[in-house]
């Protein structure tokens, strides 16, 4: 087996690997959507919290 039977081995691997996303479908991309953007709105929430307390304790933010 030499480098180039390898490499055509890996290549074929990700051929085959990748077959199976049209069956997925976009449910995969608007799971991971959902749950970015629901990250980022409790985050944002949260920090509005902090920075509220801190408004109210130092009258500055840092």
């Amino acid at each position: 087996m030499n480098s180039s039977d390898f490499w055509y081995s890996i290549g074929d691997l990700f051929t085959e690997a990748f077959k199976i996303l049209p069956v997925i479908g976009d449910a995969v991309n608007w799971t991971i959507i959902t749950i970015i953007a629901s990250g980022l709105l409790i985050w944002m929430f949260m920090q509005a919290k902090y920075n509220a307390v801190e408004m109210k304790e130092s009258g500055e933010l840092k």
